[in-house]
Order: structure tokens, then C-alpha cells, then sequence
């Protein structure tokens, strides 16, 4: 082989190695700035975490959920000695009828009052006649001047009493107005403490704001409870997401309802998950913690912030394979984006059940109907 041949194979091979390494690079250079996956393994498993707090002060007689325990919504977690509150149910409800009872002896005041002085109205007609006639029979000498002054002097006191009885039926009124006996505000105010007293007895037994499992009890029996205690938590598993906090050099290259393959820690890499971007948090990770950065002190160091990202999980998915908030995963985005202000717009939803309680629906139902069958029977 002559020396130009030789020289021809090198360059020959130096162009070929020079191509593969010139398109490794652009594959690279894509990969990493243009397209391609975006790998995290910075994420975990997030969920609603639904605290269970005394909602009233007492003491805890007997507690119905330990911890890993299923639950329903509205389920009896915890019971507290509630005497007390009976007993203040009870006052209220005797102080009610009470009120009730005397609010209508006010209206039977005015009925009174009206039949008092239509009474005062007739005596004294009876008297201005018994006067014409007294007149008449003085000018003819069959009745003195004193009958005539007396029975005028009659009138003049009927009169003052009609005043003081109209005085009195306004007194009645202006304790009555123009309300009915139940709409009396008396009534009210009274009836809003039963209902205030009948709820909080209700409190006294502690119910399980959604279903899901207990976690976190740190409750005992005998425990003194204050209001707003923390007593446990509920988590549900069949709402849980992915936050994913990525590189802000990504970034530009994830956007909501892009496709994110997700493996767990907790199943290693035979299990996947499927899901898809929900939504990017508005800012980075630092924004919010206990100190949060301050470049103008002079003691700057360039450190690449991470963008929390919610990724969806699909419920099949975690009914095979249930997960936990706190869990380890990795995550793959896959997918092109689009450039601009489409990468701010969120897919995230409310309408799972752990984003609502019922609890509280049939209190009010409860309290309104006792307190009327209180106000019917009084």
C-alpha cells in the first residue's frame, strides 16, 4: 500500500470518527437543551393529609380507630365525657320554653289590655248618658248641681284611666311589635344558644372528616382534649400526586399534559406508573423556605433552583400498587413542549372527595329540628 493510499485511510477514518463524535454531540445537545426526557429522581408521593382535631374541650372516654385503620367519612372516631354538655343542653332547652311561655303571656297582655280599655270606653258612654239625663233633670229640680258635678268628675277620671290603659297596651306592644310568638328576638336569641349548646354536645363525639386511613394518633383515653387539638390524622389513598422538583434548566421543557412515567422506590423498577403534568408551582422551592434567599448581601453563590411540579397518578395504577405521601419515586417527563405562556397553564383539580367533608351538614339539621319541637310543644 502506497503512502497516498495510507494517507487517503486516515483521512478517510478521521472524517468518519470526526462525524460520529460531531453527532453524538447533537444528539447530547438535544437531549439536554432541545428534546427529549427529563429524568428526577428529586420527587416524592404527596397527598391531602386531613387533620382530626377536638373540637371541643373534655375528655376522652373511648376511642374507636387506631392507626393504619380504615375509616369511613363520618365514622365515630373519638368520644369525650360529655355531662356537662348535656346538662348545658338542657338549661338552654328549659330557658327556651320558658321564654316561650312568657313571650305569650306579653301578647295575652295586649289581648288584655284592648279588652281593659274598650271596658273604660263603655263605662264612661254609661256615665255621659247617665249625664244628659242629670242635666235634664236639674233644670226641672229632680236632680241637684252635685249630682251633676259628681258624675262629670267621673268622666274626667274615666278618661285618665283610658290614657293609662293605652299607656299600658303600648308598654305591651313595644315588648311584642309586630313579630309572632316563635319570631319573638327573645325567642330567637334563646333558641340560637340551644341550637350553639346543642351542637357542641353533638362535637363531643369526634367523626372522621373524609375516608381514608389513620395515621399520626396521638390520643388516649382519659386525655384532658383542648379545643383545636390535634388528635390524628386521615390520609386517603385514592387522590394521591407526584411532586417533582426540577432542575430550573428544564424548565423550558415541561409543561401540563405532557406523559411522566413514574417508578417507586417502594416496588423498584418492575412496577411503573402512568401519569401526566398537572401543573408547575409559580415559584421555586427556596421562595418558601425558613430562609429564603438574599442575593444583595454580597455573599452570592449561583445554586440551580428546583420547580415543585404536580404529576397526576392513574388510580388503576395505584389500586394495583398502592403508594403513600412521603415515598421516594422517579419520575420520566416524556413529550414536546410548546414555548410561551402555555407552560403556566394548570390541569389541577378539586373534585376529589379528600377536598370535602359532610360532617357538619346534619348538625344544623339536627339542632333547628329539636329546637322547634321545643317551640311547638311550649
Amino acid at each position: 500500500m502506497t503512502s497516498k493510499t495510507k494517507d487517503r485511510y486516515r483521512r478517510t477514518h478521521l472524517l468518519l470518527a470526526l462525524i460520529i463524535l460531531g453527532s453524538l454531540a447533537g444528539i447530547s445537545y438535544w437531549q439536554l437543551f432541545w428534546g427529549g426526557n427529563i429524568d428526577c429522581d428529586d420527587a416524592y408521593v404527596a397527598g391531602n393529609i386531613i387533620p382530626v382535631h377536638a373540637l371541643v374541650p373534655g375528655v376522652v372516654t373511648d376511642i374507636y380507630a387506631d392507626n393504619s385503620m380504615y375509616v369511613n367519612a363520618n365514622q365515630v372516631l373519638i368520644r369525650q365525657e360529655r355531662h356537662l354538655a348535656k346538662q348545658r343542653m338542657d338549661k338552654s332547652a328549659s330557658a327556651l320554653a320558658e321564654t316561650i311561655r312568657f313571650t305569650r303571656s306579653q301578647y295575652v297582655q295586649v289581648r288584655q289590655a284592648d279588652a281593659a280599655i274598650a271596658s273604660l270606653y263603655a263605662q264612661r258612654e254609661k256615665i255621659e248618658d247617665n249625664l244628659s239625663r242629670y242635666i235634664k233633670a236639674e233644670s226641672g229640680g229632680a236632680a241637684s248641681a252635685q249630682k251633676v258635678a259628681d258624675t262629670t268628675a267621673d268622666i274626667a277620671i274615666i278618661n285618665k284611666d283610658i290614657e293609662a290603659a293605652r299607656a299600658n297596651r303600648q308598654k305591651y306592644l313595644a315588648l311584642t311589635g309586630k313579630s309572632q310568638v316563635l319570631d319573638h328576638p327573645s325567642v330567637q336569641k334563646l333558641k340560637a344558644e340551644f341550637i350553639e349548646n346543642y351542637i357542641l354536645y353533638k362535637r363531643s363525639d369526634i367523626a372522621s372528616p373524609v375516608a381514608g386511613y389513620v395515621a399520626n394518633r396521638r390520643v388516649q383515653v382519659g386525655q384532658s382534649l383542648a379545643s383545636g387539638q390535634l388528635l390524628m390524622n386521615i390520609i386517603p389513598l385514592d387522590g394521591l400526586w407526584i411532586t417533582a422538583n426540577i432542575k430550573e434548566t428544564d424548565m423550558h421543557r415541561v409543561q401540563a399534559g405532557q406523559d411522566v412515567i413514574v417508578n417507586a422506590g417502594m416496588y423498584g423498577n418492575s412496577v411503573t406508573y402512568h401519569g401526566k403534568v398537572l401543573g408547575i408551582e409559580p415559584a421555586g422551592g427556596s421562595t418558601f423556605s425558613l430562609f429564603p434567599p438574599e442575593n444583595t448581601t454580597g455573599n452570592y453563590i449561583h445554586i440551580v433552583e428546583r420547580v415543585p411540579v404536580r404529576i397526576s397518578l392513574s388510580q388503576q395504577d395505584l389500586v394495583k400498587h398502592p403508594l403513600r405521601p412521603g415515598l421516594s419515586v422517579r419520575v420520566k417527563i416524556t413529550g414536546k413542549t410548546n414555548s410561551g405562556a402555555e407552560s403556566l397553564i394548570s390541569q389541577v383539580t378539586v373534585d376529589n372527595p379528600s377536598f370535602s367533608t359532610t360532617i357538619f351538614e346534619n348538625e344544623m339539621k339536627g339542632a333547628l329540628s329539636a329546637a322547634q319541637a321545643i317551640m311547638n310543644k311550649n
